[in-house]
């Protein structure tokens, strides 16, 4: 029953006018007893209640007549009090079919689990079903709950609720508490889920992992890199990355070419780093090719055609002048935020890999911005390469993942444009994936920087579930308006006419159209409401499946429930901690192997290796007085000719050194200490004893290797 806004107002009149009806009629029940004037004995109040309450018939006659007035009162205000219930006639079909659904319906073991039933104690709920968690039977304790092995098409939930409408309270957390089997990807803005969650997930045996895409440190790191392999991976990166580069998903001229090239340096820099490669070294090479033309055309000229990387430059490299100037400025601005020190760090190198998902069941939180998202380019290809990473994995095991695997994608919109997530959608069931999207409303998709509404409606059709909470977008209230059909309701009509002698009345009965539910209905339900739409089920009306009503206390005061859940080992206490001495060591590493191959490599890739440490550790730059002082008395060595024994005993000299320095690289692996500027300083001093340029060659290399140092 619902009441109408103002129906205080005529339930107030009814109970004025039964307390001044009843007063009345005590008076005329006392005049007629004793007789007086009406108006004089109501005057009299208190002698008129003694009269009555003292006459046995009269008190049982006014212990009654106040409620029989006043409910004859609301019945005549019934209109004024109570909107008009419509009273449906789906069956009649005239004008719809669509009705509510009911949970009894569903609730069959095949497309929901019957196993879906709790009780006031959190420890109980975990005996419920491992399924995905999508509301609560009104009035009762049981859930809907979509088993791993339900009839519907798909098991991919669309989500849909404005801020403040409990899409992390009911949906989220309990789906993060309720499922102990499958690995679990989940987006979290606030930092509140792993908060709250990541103890009971160790606890049930994940390995938790943790990625900071809102503040790049106390995380795992992750490299983009670590996953090419080939030029179809480059280019997908280089893809990725300029599809959310572009204001409304635009691409010109200038961003496809800018594509070809960044897939070029990609390959160019795999190759020639190999595990080591990140995206710094691919800004660095982006940064040098847009000021030196030069630089690209000598890479190009150097390479075998054998090269990875060999095509895609001859092909991308075709444009000169202020074309290719104009197409480097685009792939700059497309890479730019590579270029930041703490996204530098964070992509250095990977802590996991997306393959460890598969290994032992996992749970990965990320950590995006709630608000704008200023990395779209990196979210968005994390998403895509762990997506690729999967069914890579299920297509070598039988087209199924080892371990099943859910995503929990809350702020969907802010993760950027996967360009391929329509697909996935359409065919992640099969390989033992579902997709739980979670936005504030359709417009988010639609939104051109996207994935426009083409994209958007094939998104959303392939999520056979669909959950709304709320909305404040009356485009999103109507789609969920016309999801739910129009339906056929009875329509009562009264009328009466009055002539001289008699009059009539008569009730007509007319079928109308209505929607199941308005648009207007949905913008303003109840916060405690949410509606399920299921293919091939009619749709639902439900409550919000809360995590404090079904977990109680569990996540607020989890300690106390360790014990009686079987859980002993201590809690989890660590923080994530960046290797940074593994790194240098292996800057120290690539200092050595160019060591190998000449003197003048040697100078200018010990002075490279100097900068990138520096610029890891405190962004200091090496000035051109250092550099001389650092490389010391390297032109008043080797000023004469030796004999031909000699350089052979040097050269021993040089392998002897060589091998001593390769047992400390690998004591650096074991060492807690970090490994500072000064240590390599002096391996290079010592290697610079033994160069074999002429002091006019070595002249022209320290002063060429000084003029490319930033002052």
């Amino acid at each position: 029953m619902n009441f109408k806004k103002d129906a205080w107002k005529p339930i107030f009149a009814s109970v004025v006018l039964t307390v001044i009806a009843a007063y009345v009629l005590m008076g005329l029940f006392y005049m007629i007893g004793n007789g007086g004037d009406l108006k004089e004995i109501l005057l009299r109040p208190k002698e008129l209640i003694t009269f009555v309450y003292t006459e046995e018939n009269l008190k049982t006659v006014f212990s009654l007549a106040p409620f029989v007035i006043l409910a004859a009162l609301l019945y005549t205000f019934r209109s004024s009090i109570i909107v008009p219930k419509l009273e449906y006639a789906s069956d009649f079909g005239l004008h719809g079919t669509s009705r509510w659904g009911t949970p009894d319906e569903v609730i069959d073991g095949k497309m929901f689990s019957k196993n879906n039933s709790y009780t006031t104690d959190p420890v109980d709920a975990f005996q419920m079903e491992k399924g995905i968690i999508v509301g609560k039977v009104p009035k009762k304790r049981e859930l809907l709950i979509i088993p791993r092995n339900t009839t519907i098409d798909n098991r991919n939930v669309l989500v849909i609720g404005s801020s403040g409408s409990g899409k992390g309270q009911s949906f989220v957390f309990p789906n993060m508490i309720n499922h102990t089997e499958e690995t679990i990807i989940v987006t979290d803005p606030k930092g509140e889920i792993y908060e709250a969650t990541h103890q009971i997930k160790r606890d049930q045996g994940y390995k938790v992992y943790q990625v900071d895409f809102i503040n790049f440190v106390n995380c795992d790191r992750y490299n983009p890199l670590d996953y090419v392999e080939d030029d179809e991976d480059a280019r997908a990166i280089a893809n990725t990355i300029a599809s959310n580069s572009v204001d409304e998903g635009k691409r010109d001229f200038w961003s496809e070419s800018a594509v070809a090239f960044l897939s070029a340096f990609i390959l160019y820099v795999k190759e020639k780093y190999k595990d080591k490669a990140n995206m710094r070294h691919v800004v660095e090479m982006v940064a040098r090719a847009g000021k030196d033309e030069e630089y690209l055309d000598e890479i190009i000229k150097n390479m075998s055609p054998d090269h990875p990387a060999y095509h895609m430059f001859t092909l991308a490299n075709m444009s000169s002048g202020n074309t290719r100037a104009g197409i480097m400025a685009t792939l700059a601005q497309q890479i730019s935020i590579f270029a930041m020190q703490k996204i530098a760090k964070m992509t250095a190198k990977s802590d996991f890999k997306f393959h460890d998902l598969q290994k032992e069941k996992s749970v990965l939180y990320i950590k995006i911005r709630m608000d704008e998202n200023p990395f779209v380019q990196l979210t968005a290809t994390f998403f895509e390469q762990l997506i690729a990473v999967l069914y890579d994995i299920a297509d070598k095991n039988h087209s199924k993942l080892p371990i099943p695997t859910i995503f929990l994608l809350d702020e969907f919109a802010n993760i950027g444009t996967i360009n391929k997530y329509p697909r996935v959608l359409a065919t992640c069931r099969g390989l033992g994936m579902a997709m739980m999207t979670i936005i504030q409303d359709i417009g988010q998709l639609e939104d051109k920087k996207r994935y426009g509404p083409e994209m958007a409606r094939s998104i959303i059709n392939n999520h056979d579930t669909q959950l709304f909470l709320r909305t404040k977008d009356t485009k999103t209230a109507k789609y969920f308006s016309e999801l739910a059909g129009e339906t056929t309701v009875k329509h009562k009509q009264k009328s009466a006419s009055y002539g001289r002698k008699e009059g009539s009345k008569s009730i007509s009965e007319q079928y109308v159209k209505r929607s199941l539910i308005t648009p207007g209905e949905l913008m303003n339900m109840d916060k405690n409401t949410c509606y399920l739409f299921v293919s091939g089920a009619y749709p639902m009306k439900l409550e919000k499946a809360w995590q404090f009503d079904i977990y109680g206390d569990l996540l607020s005061n989890y300690e106390k429930y360790r014990s009686r859940l079987g859980y002993t080992a201590p809690l989890w206490n660590g923080e994530w901690v960046w290797d940074e001495e593994d790194s240098a060591a292996q800057d120290i590493q690539e200092v050595k192997q160019e060591l190998e191959e000449s003197d003048v490599v040697l100078l200018n890739e010990m002075i490279d290796e100097i900068n990138k440490i520096d610029e890891e550790e405190e962004d200091e730059e090496i000035t051109e007085e250092e550099l001389r002082v650092l490389l010391g008395n390297v032109e008043d060595e080797n000023e004469d000719e030796e004999n031909e024994s000699e350089e052979v005993g040097e050269a021993e000299e040089l392998q002897s050194i060589l091998d001593e320095i390769e047992e400390e690289l690998d004591a650096f692996d074991e060492m807690e200490d970090e490994i500072t500027e000064e240590d390599l300083m002096e391996i290079i001093e010592e290697f610079s004893e033994f160069s074999d340029d002429s002091e006019g060659e070595q002249e022209e290399s320290n002063q060429k290797i000084a003029d490319e140092l930033p002052i």
